[in-house]
């Protein structure tokens, strides 16, 4: 029985951390390990909190604690966690996320059969009285060709990294995640496709992404700077996008930065930038309009 890393990186978040690593052993595949990559910095505060909150677990031998020296970011966090995973399969749960109990099962279930390298789920995500908000329902298929995943990727994103499974030389080999501000998991699925990997496709919904109260990343300056680095790294890919795909690639840049600015309260830049994604594509802009609207309402 192959065994499963699941990688659970925090950040001041410790007051959601027991409900991510108890979905985690509950799963239905047993053969997991869990590593616990604490990314407080050793002496804070918070590293303190979550250390005694990893008392809870300290007969558990399949959770692994390990506590960073500083503050390194998500990135560096996580491939903190690939080096000390010793399974065949790499999963990613974030500190505040959830499983369903036949996450890991399934995932793994499929990745045997079809001998791919990497695979992708759908998502939902919810607010905080467990209300759903959106899915994230992939636009792929299997057996889809190198250049056709691309095309979705640049245009609607293949991810997110809690829905994400790896064989773990096939991550390794790819140098894991980049260092950025964030947008990692987009960034992390390029590097998968640029390399050739084989990406599967599994219809289900088997993780439960949660929005907080307070600022999240995915609403924050780190987010509208990492969303202008990821449009960089589109561009670089345009040759193989028709002119409409090209529009609307630049309308959902555009649409996501009206997003950020609008939730950060700066109106007169979220209406610049929502102005230019409806010039691009005005179809493209009422799409993503539907994406977030249940985002929008919180």
């Amino acid at each position: 029985m192959d065994k499963v890393s699941i990688i659970i990186p925090t950040y001041k978040r410790s007051v959601y951390l027991c409900n991510a690593i108890d979905s985690a052993l509950a799963q239905t595949y047993t053969e997991i390990e869990i590593i616990v990559v604490d990314d407080n910095g050793i002496g804070t505060q918070f590293q303190q909190e979550t250390e005694k909150l990893m008392e809870k677990y300290k007969q558990e031998s399949r959770v692994t604690y390990l506590p960073l020296e500083k503050n390194c970011g998500g990135a560096v966090a996580r491939n903190a966690g690939i080096n000390a995973a010793t399974g065949e399969f790499i999963a990613f749960l974030d500190d505040d996320d959830e499983y369903l109990p036949e996450k890991i099962e399934v995932q793994v279930s499929q990745m045997q059969k079809n001998g791919w390298d990497v695979s992708v789920m759908d998502g939902a995500t919810y607010n905080e009285k467990d209300e759903l908000l959106s899915r994230k329902i992939q636009r792929i298929k299997n057996g889809m060709s190198k250049e056709e995943l691309m095309t979705v990727h640049l245009m609607y994103h293949i991810s997110g990294t809690n829905t994400f499974m790896f064989r773990a030389q096939a991550i390794r080999a790819i140098g894991g995640f980049m260092d950025i501000v964030a947008c990692q998991e987009y960034m992390l699925m390029m590097k998968a496709l640029e390399a050739g990997l084989t990406v599967g496709y599994i219809n289900e919904t088997l993780i439960k992404n949660y929005i907080r109260e307070g600022e999240r990343l995915s609403t924050g300056e780190k987010k509208y700077k990492a969303e202008k680095i990821m449009y960089s790294a589109k561009k670089k890919h345009f040759d193989c996008l028709k002119p409409r795909q090209r529009r609307f690639v630049s309308c959902r840049h555009y649409g996501v930065l009206g997003y950020v600015q609008l939730k950060r309260k700066k109106y007169f830049s979220a209406l610049s930038y929502l102005a230019a994604a409806v010039f691009c594509s005005p179809a493209g802009a009422y799409s993503i309009f539907k994406e977030y609207k249940g985002k929008l309402m919180q």
